[in-house]
Formats: C-alpha cells, structure tokens, sequence
C-alpha cells in the first residue's frame, strides 16, 4: 500500500531532485510525495479534508501547521543541524535530518509512516475482516455509512478496500471518481469467468490488486463502477463467492466494507452467507424496522437456506436519529449505534458534505470502533501483549 506524503520546504530546488530520484528508484512503489514551497499552498492543503499518512517539512511549515490543530498523521521536522539525528522523539513529532543521502532520506520518511502501520503490519494476512453493510429497505443511507465506515478505517491506519455490489453504483452520488486506466470488475468478472474451475486458487489466479485504484478521498482502494448494466445484473451468487473470497484471500486488506443491494439479489445472499459481520442500516421509521423483523424471521427459517449463525454475525445501526439516543423500540433489533439526522445533506449539492459531517464523523467513529475492534483485537487499543 503506497504512503502518502506531504514534504514542505523553503526551497524549491530542494524538490526537484528528490522526486526524480524516487520516480526512479524502489521507494516509487512505497511513496506517493505532495511537494510545496510556499507555506499558503501548503496550509490551505493541509487544511482540507483528504489528509496524508504523514508530513516531513522545514520548521517554519509544522509550526504554522500545529497552530491550525491539525496534527493528527505522524510529522517530522526537516533539520538542517547535525545534532538533531533521525528518529529522535519530539513532543507529539520527530527529526529528520534534511540534507542526506535520499535513500537514508526517504527510508526515514517511510519509518515515519510506519509509526503509524505497526500494528496493522503486526496482523495476521488471514486477518481480512469482510464487513457487509445491508438493509431491508432503499433510502437508507447505507452507502453514506459503507463510505464513511471505509473513510474512518482507512484513517486509523487500517488497508481497506471498498466493495460496491449495488446493480447502480450509488457512490458515484457522493464521491467524484478519479480518473484510472486499470481494468476494473468488469474485466476481473470476466476473467475469473474466462479461467474456469481450474483457475480458482491455482496458478492463473489474478492479481486483484491488479483491478482496484486508490481512492484518495477516502484512504481505501476500490474498484471503477461497472459501467455495462447488463454486468451486474448477471452476476451470480457464485461470481459474488469468487469475489469475496479472493479479495480476503488476498492478503493486502484488513477489512473489505461491502455495499450491497436489494436484499433479494444473488450478490447480496453472497454478502449475508460469506461476510463475518453484518451491519444492517434501518431508518428511523416503523416501516424499516419491520422489513428488516420480517427479513430476519425469514432467515431464521429452517427453509430459508441460510447459514443458522447469521443471526449472530448482525449488527444494527438506526440512521436518520434526530435527537441523541433516539431510536424506535424493537425487541427483536438490538441497535449497536444510532447515527444523527443532518440537515445540509438536503441541500442540492449534499453529496459533497456527506463525508465531511463532523456529527455523523464522530458517531461513524464510534460504531466502527464497537465492530472491528472485537473482530481485529488491537486496532483501536494497540496490539496485546
């Protein structure tokens, strides 16, 4: 997974060579680096929403950062004085000797990263975490959760991968695709169907990571929407298996969030047999909540062909809430969370606000805490002993 790094210094000539130097050189796989000069450009990034995984800048640059308050990713000080050697703490920072050898240079940027991977790292590659997000009724807001959920994990320092399943990808109402020329599902679902029973864990296996791009805004890798809706549409319950099973499989993501459909289609039975924690997002309405009664008692069912376990693998999240701790009774529906009403999402352009709410930040923060934590013991409380 490639870092993201913000390098800040008063010297433009400083940059040139240092980003030539790692276009062509191992650390291009490993570091992605934003490079300013001037402390405006700087701040006005640094004050945005899509933070990097970590910032090594001139002194002049942090301190005009940390007074903003928005020290929240691992940062170094640049030195330019022999005294201060690379790695030693500072209150909250550390030192990095500016004028070195560039390899040393950015294999100390790159441990700065670390500080905060360590304990990912320190999980077993087995470890992957399929999370699915359903819901028995549309309007939900499943995707805003599913989103959000995969925004917050990916801050923490957690490798996510954001799956979408619905027929008509509704991220695309949220978040701006950013442009890609890998291949994308389409061209992975052909594969896997084009390589037959023989392919499935053997050698001609893909390279998932193959078909995913970055999505900066939301620190995750995903895949492009499917842009042929015949596509999906045809997508079976085994093809939704293959995906699932090879994307835990894979050993580059500590939790795939996937967002599914209508309840009923094939790729979302996939979800709810496959995916060892499902979160269920109900409105806050009478009619949500008995969809989602009703779809429970069926699954219950000795007919229903459901793994009997599934029960226990679901989690319940009421959207919508308007006042704190409201929720509409159920004794068959525990709720883990209740996540806030916002007004702005109303307005016409809310897609743009719908990651950037702090109420609805803080209440997504504390449900992911209560499901991965139990799930990737050590993520959120550091690794036991």
């Amino acid at each position: 997974m490639t870092a993201r790094i913000v390098l800040a210094v008063r010297e433009s000539q400083y940059i040139e060579p240092l980003l030539h130097y790692l276009h062509h050189s191992e650390y291009g796989e490993m570091l992605r680096i934003t490079a300013f000069s001037k402390l405006d450009a700087f701040m006005e990034f640094m004050t945005g929403d899509e933070l990097p995984d970590a910032v090594a800048a001139d002194p002049s640059f942090i301190e005009a950062w940390l007074v903003e308050g928005r020290s929240t990713v691992p940062w170094a000080v640049l030195s330019e004085g022999g005294e201060l050697a690379n790695g030693r703490n500072l209150a909250g920072g550390r030192h990095i000797a500016k004028y070195q050898a560039l390899p040393a240079l950015l294999e100390a940027i790159l441990q700065l990263c670390d500080q905060k991977r360590v304990r990912i790292a320190a999980l077993p590659k087995e470890a992957t975490l399929l999370l699915g997000v359903v819901s028995a009724s549309g309007g939900s807001g499943k995707t805003t959760v599913a989103l959000n959920m995969a925004k917050q994990l990916g801050t923490v320092g957690l490798s996510v991968f954001y799956l979408n399943l619905e027929s008509v990808d509704s991220s695309g109402f949220i978040l701006r695709m950013p442009g890609s020329h890998v291949p994308g599902l389409e061209r992975l679902l052909y594969e896997l169907k084009a390589g037959g029973p023989e392919n499935k864990g053997g050698r001609g296996q893909p390279k998932w990571t193959d078909y995913a791009f970055r999505h900066d805004s939301l620190r995750c890798d995903a895949f492009r929407p499917v842009e042929n809706f015949k596509e999906m549409l045809q997508m079976s319950r085994q093809d939704s298996l293959d995906l699932l099973e090879g994307l835990a499989g894979a050993g580059s993501y500590d939790v795939v969030i996937v967002d599914t459909g209508a309840i009923e289609e094939e790729r979302a039975q996939a979800v709810l047999n496959r995916c060892s924690v499902l979160l269920w997002v109900l409105k806050n309405d009478q009619a949500s909540i008995r969809k989602t009664e009703r779809w429970l008692d069926y699954i219950a069912s000795p007919h229903s062909g459901m793994q009997p376990e599934l029960l226990n693998r679901s989690r319940f999240v009421m959207n919508g809430c308007i006042v704190e701790n409201e929720g509409l009774l159920s004794a068959a529906l525990p709720l883990d969370a209740a996540l806030p009403y916002i007004p702005s999402w109303g307005l016409q352009h809310y897609g743009e606000l719908c990651l950037s709410s702090p109420q609805f930040i803080d209440g997504i923060q504390q449900l992911s805490r209560a499901i991965v934590e139990p799930e990737l013991p050590g993520v959120f409380t550091g690794i036991p002993v």
